[in-house]
């Protein structure tokens, strides 16, 4: 019987709070604006007891020193009065002529001031005239008492009033990173899908593009080309040959030419040393030397180191460099004819490069291959984008939950109810 009846009168599960997403704001509003209007009732209602006793502590300052104190002040205390009384009253009413404003805070914080300035003065030149006006300072103490009350009364309201005003401001600045989340969501859908068009048409160009190379590894001026590259190919190797046996007979002539050099020297044969030395520094540069200057300076020494040859001065190593030291003529045209044909070689290369460049058909296949490369590099790009979107999508996703259930959390803690915030589509009926 007991358990029925308390089960008839148990209290029913209070329901949660439930708020569409988007009345949050309103909510916000309503709450800032309650908390400003009890904040404002409860200052007001203490304006009423605080004011009138201002009033009073300015009348009760101002009978101070007045013509019937004077005749009861006792001649001993009238220096204490003289000194103390006007600094006393300047200072009180300093503080309670200053201004009270409307608005609730700046209220307060104008009567503590007055209250401070009231207290300083009071313990200051004040405290010389208790003696002189007990009845008087005691009325006066007592208002000042009364109003330092009313202030203490106001301070629970105050730190209330802050405290749920820092609390929606929380609030809403959670609430706000939803929103911020939200909306960058939004332009992130939107702009994915542009990205995924994008993506689209570029892997449709890339098709057309293939296709067309395709078709031209097909084209008869394929082989034409392919027979120009071989024929490069075969001409730069004989070139670097070529060159190489230029550099070989070259380095031979650097060490004969350095040991008549020496030769030279020792016979104080100044000149000549000089003139070999000058051509061996020449033949060891990289580049290949002007022949006509480098023969008429082979012209001007070969028979000299010739003579050095015959005359046992120099010694030949091989016989190559002896088939070229034992007559003057033969290096001088060797080289001619090997230059020659260095030249001949790369002119021919050079030829076939611009044919191969100049060509209708290579123009359309570099045309084709740098239109390839552009967009399939556009292509990993826009793909790269579309990965960092969708990372940024789940990203934002997981935000705004996070958000949404920190808002729902702040306002059950602020409202002491439980709190569910939905989208107006999940709103319960």
């Amino acid at each position: 019987m007991f358990r029925q009846l308390k089960e008839m009168f148990r209290k029913e599960e209070e329901l949660p709070f439930t708020l569409a997403s988007g009345e949050v704001p309103g909510w916000i509003s309503g709450e800032y604006s309650q908390v400003e209007k009890n904040h404002k009732d409860r200052v007001d209602l203490a304006r009423g007891n605080i004011l009138p006793n201002i009033d009073k502590l300015r009348e009760l300052v101002g009978f101070l020193g007045s013509a019937e104190h004077e005749e009861a002040v006792h001649p001993k205390l009238g220096n204490v009065v003289e000194k103390s009384l006007p600094l006393y009253k300047k200072a009180m009413m300093s503080a309670l002529n200053r201004q009270f404003p409307e608005g609730p805070d700046d209220f307060y914080g104008a009567v503590t001031e007055c209250l401070k300035g009231c207290l300083k003065s009071s313990a200051g030149p004040g405290r010389y005239l208790i003696g002189v006006f007990q009845e008087e300072m005691k009325a006066i103490r007592a208002v000042i008492d009364q109003i330092g009350r009313e202030m203490n009364s106001l301070n629970p309201a105050i730190a209330e009033a802050r405290r749920k005003g820092e609390e929606l401001s929380r609030v809403r600045q959670i609430y706000d990173s939803y929103l911020h989340a939200c909306e960058e969501f939004r332009q992130v859908e939107d702009h994915y899908p542009l990205l995924t068009n994008r993506s689209l048409v570029l892997q449709r160009e890339i098709k057309v593009i293939d296709e067309e190379l395709c078709r031209l590894k097909t084209d008869p001026r394929e082989k034409q080309i392919d027979e120009l590259h071989a024929e490069e190919t075969r001409l730069k190797e004989e070139h670097e040959r070529e060159r190489s046996e230029f550099t070989a007979l070259g380095n031979m002539i650097v060490h004969v030419l350095k040991r008549a050099e020496k030769v030279a020297l020792k016979n104080n044969n100044v000149a000549l040393a000089k003139k070999t030395h000058t051509l061996a520094v020449l033949l060891s540069k990289s580049e290949i030397p002007s022949i006509p200057v480098l023969c008429q300076e082979l012209n001007e020494v070969l028979p000299e180191i010739i003579v050095m040859v015959t005359h046992g001065d120099i010694s030949l190593k091989n016989r190559e460099e002896h088939q070229y030291f034992s007559d003057p003529s033969l290096l001088p045209g060797k080289m001619q004819e090997m230059y020659a044909r260095i030249e001949g070689t790369d002119h021919r290369y050079k030829e076939i490069i611009r044919t191969i460049h100049g060509s209708n058909f290579m123009k359309e296949k570099e045309s084709l291959d740098r239109r390839y490369h552009e967009k399939t590099s556009e292509l990993a790009d826009v793909d790269r984008s579309k990965e960092s979107l969708e990372g940024r999508l789940v990203t934002l996703k997981e935000e705004m939950q996070v958000f949404l259930h920190q808002t729902e959390d702040r306002i059950a803690l602020y409202s002491g109810k439980k709190v569910i915030i939905c989208k107006e589509a999940e709103r319960p009926r």
